[in-house]
This record gives structure tokens, sequence and C-alpha cells, in this order.
């Protein structure tokens, strides 16, 4: 029912045209307690250290770490051949974008690692690697390679101190055996040379890595999803290398993930327990 008080507000043929919305009230008990909140004091000052100290402890710990979010879109990127991005990450290792037909050729001096991360790759000998398949080419070795598609891959120059030196062959790896690391975490190994190791690793829903050391240089990418890092989350396409000798703090998934590792796995990671529960030994 329209107010008594509101006269009718007519168009350009005279009938009269649809109320106005009102005025909203005034605000009652809720708004006064929203205002009483605002006007109160500030953080209190003990909570507020504490605060304080913990970014202050998280910036130390992960000052000695590289984090690109979002390499692809940083601007930095070399064009190594006609249809070919490449966009840096860490010393030797880098994420490339190669268009539809696209050629890569190259011989490193040490070994080369490769992930497709998105795409296929067509090998000239006739092999070809999809999503998540690894390769990891002895030092010398020629690469001749074209993308069949949009192909996004990660490449990694170990160089002549390795950590990886690669076997007397070209080897090709699509995964297919996952293994339990701890409960909601599985990994499938890729390559391993004495305590360095390459490997993907699938997170489920909740499952969470606790706090370990860095014996080795570790390198984390995102090949799916998303991943805390203790304060950081980690974006699908997001990188970290983390040098021997820093700390990472909890690594925790809230949902479904999948990280492509290379480091070393820290004793602190492993539930050997759960391990031996599902079948498989435990790890050193």
């Amino acid at each position: 029912m329209k107010p008594a008080h509101a006269p009718d507000v007519l168009d350009a043929l005279g009938q009269a045209l649809p109320l106005p919305h009102a005025r909203a009230a005034e605000p009652g008990p809720a708004g006064a307690l929203g205002a009483a909140l605002r006007e109160s004091s500030p953080v209190p000052a003990a909570l507020g250290a504490r605060l304080l100290e913990r970014v202050r402890g998280q910036r130390a710990a992960n000052a000695p770490m590289l984090t690109r979010r979002r390499p692809l879109q940083q601007g930095q990127a070399e064009a190594w051949a006609e249809g070919v991005q490449a966009h840096p990450l860490h010393g030797g290792s880098w994420l490339l974008e190669l268009a539809p037909g696209a050629r890569l050729n190259g011989r490193g001096s040490g070994a080369l690692e490769l992930l497709v991360l998105a795409g296929r790759l067509e090998l000239e000998d006739g092999q070809a690697l999809h999503a998540c398949g690894h390769a990891l080419l002895p030092p010398g070795t020629p690469l001749r390679a074209s993308a069949t598609g949009p192909l996004r891959l990660y490449w990694r120059e170990h160089g002549a101190a390795g950590p990886f030196q690669a076997p007397a062959a070209p080897q090709l790896h699509t995964p297919q055996t996952w293994q339990p690391l701890r409960p909601g975490v599985e990994i499938c190994p890729l390559h391993g040379e004495g305590a360095a190791i390459s490997l993907l690793a699938r997170f489920a829903a909740g499952g969470r890595v606790p706090g370990h050391p860095h014996g080795l240089d570790e390198e984390c990418l995102m090949v799916e999803g998303e991943l805390f890092m203790d304060d950081l989350l980690l974006p699908e396409g997001g990188f970290q290398f983390a040098p021997a000798g820093s700390l990472h703090g909890d690594l925790f998934a809230d949902a479904p993930c999948l990280l492509f590792f290379h480091g070393a796995i820290d004793p602190a990671a492993v539930d050997n327990e759960h391990r031996q529960t599902q079948g498989w030994p435990a790890l050193g």
C-alpha cells in the first residue's frame, strides 16, 4: 500500500509510475553493535605483537627462497626459437611455452631434464611425451622435438656438476605407479641419483606435509591446483626455489593438487608407519 504522504508521480500519458524504493529503516540493535565494534579499540597490543612476530619470522624463513607465483605473467620471456618462449625460473630452470608446430633443438653440457606440463611433445625418434611425461637426457645428447599443439614444458639443465648425471641412454618416464608418502599425500618417483630425486607429489584435500629442512637445493613447481607453503599460497604454474639449509613450514592442500618436486626427501616428510600399512617399505 502506498504511504498516504507519497504523491503520485505521473508519466507523459498521465499514468502513475511505480513507487520509488522507500528509504531503509534506521539501523536497529545490529547496527548499533556494528557501530560499537568500529569505535572500539584496535587489535589488543599483545595480540598485535604476536602477529607482528609471526610475520617477521615468516619473512626471515622465506628470505633465502625465490618464489615466482606467476612466471608466465612476469614479462621476462626470451625467444629461444620461432614459437618458443622461455620464462626464467632459477639457474638452469625454465618454463617454456611452444606454439603448435614449434621445434626444440639443443644440446646441454650437463644432463637435460624435461617435464611436460600441458600438451604433447613429439621426439624425433617417434616417441612422445604427454602431460606429466618426464625425460632425462645424458650430457651432450642432442634434443630434437616439436610441439603438436600448444605446449607448456619445464626445462632444467643440470650442468656438469649435477646433481643428475643421468643414465647412459635417454630415459623417458610416464607416471604410472604411485606410492604413499603419508596420509593424503602420494608420490611418483621420476628419477633419483644419490640423495637427489625428482618426483610428482599428489595431495588429496586436507593432505599435509609437516615442516622440514632442506638437505639439498629444492625446486617446487605447481602443475595443477594450488598449495599452501606455510603462509604462502603457491598457485598453479607457480615456482619456488629453496636453497640447501633453508626450512619449509607445513605444506597443506585444502583441495586436490599436483606438485613437481626436485630435491631431497627429508625424513620429517615421511610417515613410514602409514607406508607400511599400505604395503610399502619404509624410507630411510
